[in-house]
C-alpha cells in the first residue's frame, strides 16, 4: 500500500560499515561509557540493544533529561538522536546491534569488546524485544530549557496524510509543498502543533531551527515534556502534540524525515517574522 519509489535495503550499517568491518568498541571494566546514537536511515527505525548491558537514556535529540531513565534498548525514528550511558562491568565480548527483524544479519551489529577478553567471541544476536524494557517517550522527564514565550499563543492542526493505492503523493492537510500553508508566526509566539497521522506509515516529524516540547501522545498528556525537534508519529491514527517558542527567526522546513515522504510533499514552513 506504500508508495511506489520505496527502496529495498540488503545492508545495514553502523558508521558506515556493516558487521563484521564495524569498528569495535574497546572498553575496561569499570568505566562509564556515554554512546551517541544518530538514525541516518532514510526510511527504517531501529530498536538499538546491547547485549548483557542496560542503557541509560540521558539527552534527547541533545537536550537533557532531569535524571536517565534506564532501559533494555532504545528504538529511533530516522532523524533521531539519543545519549546513552553504560556501566562497563560484565568483562567479555558483546554485541550491540538492532533487535529489529533482519537488521543484525544485514550488517547492523559491532564488538563491544573488554580489555583481555581480545578472544572471546560474543553470543548471537537475539532478534525481537519481547520482554524487553523499551524506551518511550513519557518514560523521560524533560528540562524546561526552551525560551520563554512573549508573544502570541497560536494553534495548529496538521494532519498527515498519502500513500494509498501506490500514489506517491504524501500530504499535510491534503497539500503538498510548495503549496502547503505555512506556519506564519511572530518571534515571541507560543505555538502548539497538534499531529493526526491518517496514513499507513508511521512520520517522524522535524522542525529546523528550534526545539519542542513534546506535550502528549495519542491523547494521554506526558507528566513532564521532553524536549525534542523530532517526533515519531505512529501510523493509523496516531496523534501527538507539541508546543514550542518561535524565537528564531526565518524560514524553517518542518517535515517529515523519511526522504520518500518529504520528497511527495510532506513539507510545510515555520515562517518566523
Amino acid at each position: 500500500m506504500g508508495g511506489g519509489n520505496t527502496p529495498a535495503y540488503d545492508t545495514m550499517t553502523i558508521n558506515g560499515k556493516a558487521y563484521p568491518a564495524t569498528q569495535p568498541l574497546k572498553v575496561r571494566k569499570g568505566e562509564r561509557v556515554r554512546l551517541r546514537l544518530i538514525n541516518a536511515s532514510a526510511d527504517h527505525s531501529h530498536v538499538i540493544r546491547l547485549a548483557g548491558h542496560r542503557l541509560q537514556v540521558t539527552h534527547t535529540d541533545g537536550n537533557a533529561l532531569v535524571q536517565p531513565v534506564e532501559v533494555d534498548a532504545v528504538p529511533m525514528a530516522p532523524s533521531e538522536r539519543y545519549d546513552l550511558l553504560f556501566i562497563a562491568d560484565r568483562p567479555g565480548v558483546w554485541l550491540l546491534y538492532c533487535a529489529g527483524p533482519g537488521h543484525s544479519g544485514a550488517g547492523e551489529q559491532m564488538l563491544v569488546l573488554y580489555e583481555g577478553h581480545e578472544g572471546d567471541k560474543p553470543g548471537a544476536p537475539v532478534e525481537g524485544v519481547a520482554d524487553l524494557r523499551l524506551w518511550r517517550y513519557d518514560l523521560g522527564r524533560g528540562r524546561d530549557i526552551l525560551v520563554r514565550p512573549t508573544g502570541r499563543e497560536r494553534s495548529f492542526d496538521l494532519a498527515l496524510s498519502g500513500g494509498m493505492m501506490g500514489s506517491d503523493d504524501w500530504t499535510i492537510n491534503e497539500k503538498r509543498y510548495p503549496n502547503t500553508d505555512p506556519l506564519r508566526l511572530q518571534k515571541g509566539d507560543r505555538v502548539r502543533v497538534r499531529f493526526r497521522n491518517n496514513s499507513m506509515e508511521a512520520h517522524p516529524m522535524h522542525l529546523h531551527g528550534q526545539s519542542f516540547k513534546v506535550l502528549s501522545l495519542n491523547g494521554r498528556r506526558l507528566p513532564a515534556p521532553i524536549v525534542k525537534d523530532s517526533v515519531d508519529v505512529e501510523a493509523h491514527m496516531g496523534s501527538v502534540e507539541i508546543e514550542f517558542t518561535a524565537y528564531n527567526p526565518g524560514d524553517w522546513f518542518f517535515h517529515c524525515h523519511k526522504p520518500m515522504h518529504m520528497e511527495g510533499g510532506m513539507i510545510t514552513l515555520a515562517r518566523i517574522a
